[in-house]
């Protein structure tokens, strides 16, 4: 006869089993280690020495503190004298001394650095290359230019410290502010608001959208078409190629056109079209269950394992006050609230 069958767990209480004679036996309580060992030294296994000892010296900046209640070793780093680094200079200069050796070049304001009080560095308010490069001066209004000649396309020096701009349609000449833009629109395609021919110089404005009614074959790519609001169809759907179908709703009706009870589930189609794995509710058994080679125009079907349903209430026996009877079905897990014990129907 099915019931409601305890299961031993960690922490279950040994009474609630019989006991074979001498099978549990009381044995005295062992040490927790029974070796250990650092840098390949073993330090409990080994019969010559029978003490462990850490000693820190304060001089190295090592400090060791050990909590015997908690059996806790505390490793830390202090002051770390100079003298116990691997390398205790930088660049020639011994850690603890002052670094001395900035100096400035040219277009920097002089200055001196003693390597611990602060210094000021900036930059002098004329300043030139020397030689044969022509000066650049910075001043409060910005950077000025002495400019001859002009490596480049589209700008040239005029010989009075100017320059002058190509104009042109070629690659790097610029455009003159009355060249005129015209933009033209296609009628159930886009919608350009604004005089059609306008000058670059005048600061040209339109308007572009789409139209309210678009007509012929469109086709949007891209891997993200987003519709803010409702998408209304007024033909038939087709979805081709669909990779991963992403669905925002929490619950998701099925078998919405039904007025009776049934089977219902869904199919992951395998090597054969519309033939595949079922994850589906068994209508005679009220129960979730699994079955392979399923027909995915079928309306019925058989499991062949079910899925356990694991229900909890504060019984500590479910076989005299437990689940809905529904749930009395092999393989339901019972756990108790009560006494938190684990029930498997069987």
């Amino acid at each position: 006869m099915a019931t409601w069958k305890k299961v031993a767990v960690s922490g279950s209480d040994i009474s609630q089993f019989n006991n074979d004679a001498g099978y549990l036996t009381s044995v005295t309580a062992q040490n927790a280690f029974a070796t250990a060992s650092f840098n390949g030294t073993e330090l409990l296994a080994d019969g010559g020495n029978g003490n462990l000892t850490f000693a820190s010296s304060s001089d190295q900046g090592l400090t060791i503190s050990a909590n015997a209640g908690t059996d806790t070793l505390t490793f830390g780093l202090s002051a770390i004298p100079n003298t116990s680094l691997a390398n205790s200079t930088i660049s020639g200069i011994s850690l603890g001394s002052n670094l001395n050796n900035l100096t400035d070049g040219n277009g920097i304001t002089d200055f001196t650095y003693n390597g611990s009080s602060t210094a000021t560095v900036s930059v002098q308010a004329d300043s030139t290359t020397g030689g044969n490069v022509k000066p650049v001066s910075v001043t409060a209004n910005g950077v000025g230019l002495d400019v001859d000649t002009i490596d480049g396309t589209g700008l040239s020096a005029n010989g009075s410290g100017l320059l002058d701009v190509d104009y042109g349609s070629t690659s790097g000449t610029a455009v003159e502010g009355n060249t005129t833009i015209t933009l033209t629109q296609t009628a159930g395609e886009i919608d350009i608001t604004g005089t059609a021919a306008q000058a670059l110089g005048g600061g040209p404005s339109y308007t572009i959208g789409l139209a309210d009614t678009i007509s012929g074959n469109r086709t949007f790519s891209g891997d993200t078409i987003t519709i803010n609001n409702d998408l209304v169809v007024q033909g038939t759907a087709s979805f081709q190629n669909t990779t991963n179908l992403q669905v925002a709703d929490r619950f998701v009706l099925f078998a919405s056109g039904s007025t009776g009870t049934g089977d219902g589930g869904i199919v992951v189609q395998q090597a054969t079209q519309d033939i595949g794995e079922l994850f589906g509710y068994d209508s005679a058994t009220t129960r979730w269950g699994v079955t392979s080679s399923f027909a995915a125009d079928s309306s019925a079907y058989t499991p062949d394992a079910f899925m356990s349903a694991v229900t909890t209430l504060a019984s500590t026996n479910p076989n005299t006050s437990g689940p809905a009877a529904r749930y009395n079905a092999v393989g339901n897990i019972y756990v108790s609230s009560g006494d938190e014990s684990i029930w498997i129907y069987s």
